[in-house]
């Protein structure tokens, strides 16, 4: 039989990161849907555009042969001038203009919202996604979802549509449908010609929407690798690597280049493939016309309707080429973004019965096992931690101590066995509740690039100024802080770059204080420091470790001597667990990591 904690679910949901594949209309369907009646009004308002194209291309036959008496100028010619000349006139205002114009609108209107829908969605997916999601998915990738080429490929598409297409296809299909009532030989030439450019259109869609999905590929890859170099820069000139940097740089623009080159030569050649057959057609219609007149089968005035009217259809039929072209990179664009709208956590939150976080408690690991992609890092490891005990971690790197971490904060949730707090076994709980019992000071925290006020905030957005006070000066930060000109409203640099190391993980601390929480874990807080800043640090973990459950993971003595339990992590299992004396009197793991200096005092 199988338990709650052997996770079944979570295991298909690795293996199997997106749901059933789905086409681009499907995804994009629930933002289409709420302003589906605004999207009617606007292409029924676009469609009488085209009508009213129409009507002017064909007002030059009708000047010809109703105006002028085909040659015989009526009696009442300037009447009919005049009828003819307004009627053009209201056609072209209101008919073509205004509701092309109130078309558009109400297309703009309905595409900013349908996109901040998109982008919100998309982001509260991002958000939802588990670690190892993130972790295989560059961020570079992931920001040009948002607001790079694949969202530009779907707005250039809804905005070449929101410009005519409507009316493209009305004012085909009418003057197709005029023309024929005119002459069926020759609409016929026209509906050839017509219909063998739809068809070259759809299988032009088809091979551009694969030279698109090859080329958006690519550019995601190089998207993300400079992403990379520039997030890279303080590591880039450390090491004097801007020589490399900039070799990279410039293959990765190369590689860009070239796929660029080669997908626009290879869509304008079927481009051109389209334009052969709109030539030939034309050059047929030319005989035709002439045949047909001097068999008296057609007016001079039809001759000009048709001639023109196969001139003037190129307008919206590269219209509709074009939105065929279009549509292969927005549908390659839609189904990647989709693929990450499809994608499952493998931390999902319990769909029903879903039970609070206690408050406090116990912290347990019942026989848990984990591995990245195959590889094992915990094999079966227990463990019991009373409330309001400091415990370190410590062992070899890679073996394991960061892992317990991610999963007591169920960033990733075990293959086999649970892990419990307060008794309550956390896959039963959201995530996000889960690390409210935690405060996080990693080695190297992240400081938003905004006032020290809203960094602290990040952890209780309704905390006023005399509650951070009162946690900075708990974490040893007010006396930095106060000095600044602007205090709390002063602004830091990208990561923090304005601040020491000292200074990052004071902050950090006030920050992961301000939510009170019943756990405070510190992940190699001090290994990146100096001396000085370490002692400080030291001074200020000792003050606001008392009363809570503390977690330490650390390498260097000084962080884990006055600890009431140490715990050796060795090739994913709990080695040796005692207090510092104990564990340091006996022959050991713990005992040759000291003598060995990977604890340093």
């Amino acid at each position: 039989m199988k338990t709650f904690g052997d996770r079944e679910n979570g295991t298909q949901a690795a293996e199997n990161p997106h749901g059933p594949r789905m086409g681009a209309l499907e995804i994009i369907w629930p933002y289409i849907r709420p302003q589906r009646w605004a999207l009617l009004l606007a292409i029924g308002l676009n469609a009488f555009h085209g009508f009213a194209i129409t009507f002017q291309v064909f007002t030059v036959g009708w000047l010809v042969d109703w105006v002028l008496g085909k040659g015989n100028l009526p009696p009442d010619m300037w009447r009919r001038m005049l009828a003819l000349g307004i009627g053009y006139f209201l056609v072209s205002i209101f008919g073509r203009m205004l509701c092309w114009h109130l078309g558009y609108r109400i297309f703009t209107r309905v595409r900013e919202q349908m996109l901040s829908a998109l982008r919100a969605r998309f982001f509260r997916q991002l958000n939802a996604l588990c670690l190892r999601f993130h972790v295989k998915t560059s961020s570079g990738e992931l920001f040009s979802y948002l607001f790079g080429s694949p969202l530009n490929s779907i707005v250039q598409f809804y905005q070449h549509c929101s410009v005519g297409l409507a009316g493209a296809l009305t004012t085909v299909f009418s003057a197709v449908g005029m023309l024929l009532w005119t002459d069926w030989i020759l609409t016929a030439i026209l509906s050839l010609t017509v219909g063998l450019q739809v068809f070259m259109m759809d299988r032009a869609r088809r091979t551009n929407r694969r030279i698109h999905l090859d080329f958006q590929k690519l550019e995601s890859s190089v998207t993300g690798t400079v992403a990379d170099l520039l997030r890279g820069t303080r590591a880039v000139k450390l090491y004097s690597m801007e020589k490399a940097v900039e070799g990279e740089f410039g293959e990765q623009i190369r590689m860009i280049s070239s796929k660029s080159y080669e997908r626009d030569v290879r869509v304008h050649m079927e481009w051109m493939k389209q334009e052969t057959i709109g030539y030939a057609g034309f050059a047929l219609m030319l005989a035709a016309c002439a045949w047909q007149f001097s068999l008296a089968k057609i007016t001079i005035g039809e001759v000009s309707m048709f001639l023109l009217a196969f001139q003037q259809l190129s307008g919206p039929l590269t219209i509709i080429s074009q939105a065929f072209a279009l549509w292969g990179s927005a549908q390659a664009s839609i189904e990647r973004i989709g693929e990450v709208l499809r994608a499952t956590s493998t931390t999902p939150d319990p769909a029903a019965d879903q039970m609070p976080v206690p408050p406090a408690g116990d912290i347990e690991m019942r026989d848990v096992h984990f591995s990245y992609d195959e590889n094992p890092v915990l094999n079966g490891v227990s463990l019991l931690i009373p409330y309001g005990q400091s415990v370190a971690l410590v062992g070899p790197s890679g073996s394991g101590k960061s892992t317990i971490a991610q999963l007591l904060l169920r960033l990733y949730d075990p293959d086999r066995g649970a892990v419990l707090f307060g008794g309550q076994d956390l896959r039963q709980c959201a995530g996000s509740e889960v690390r409210r019992r935690f405060g996080v000071v990693p080695q190297d925290p992240f400081i938003f690039r905004t006032t020290i006020r809203q960094n602290l905030r990040a952890a209780d957005p309704d905390a006023d100024d005399a509650a951070i006070e009162r946690a900075c000066r708990l974490a040893n930060a007010w006396e930095f802080i106060e000095k600044l000109p602007e205090k709390l409203d002063a602004r830091v640099g990208e990561g923090g770059s304005t601040l020491s190391g000292g200074q990052r993980q004071r902050l950090a601390i006030a920050r992961a204080l301000l939510a009170n929480p019943p756990v405070l874990l510190f992940d190699e807080a001090t290994s990146a420091l100096d001396t000085l800043s370490e002692r400080l640090i030291h001074e200020t973990m000792r003050r606001v470790c008392a009363g809570r459950t503390t977690l330490i993971i650390a390498h260097r003595l000084a962080t884990v001597r006055d600890c009431d339990r140490i715990l050796v992590i060795n090739n994913g299992r709990v080695e040796q667990d005692g207090t510092f004396d104990a564990l340091f009197g006996a022959n050991g793991l713990f005992k040759d990591l000291v003598q060995g200096q990977q604890l340093q005092a």
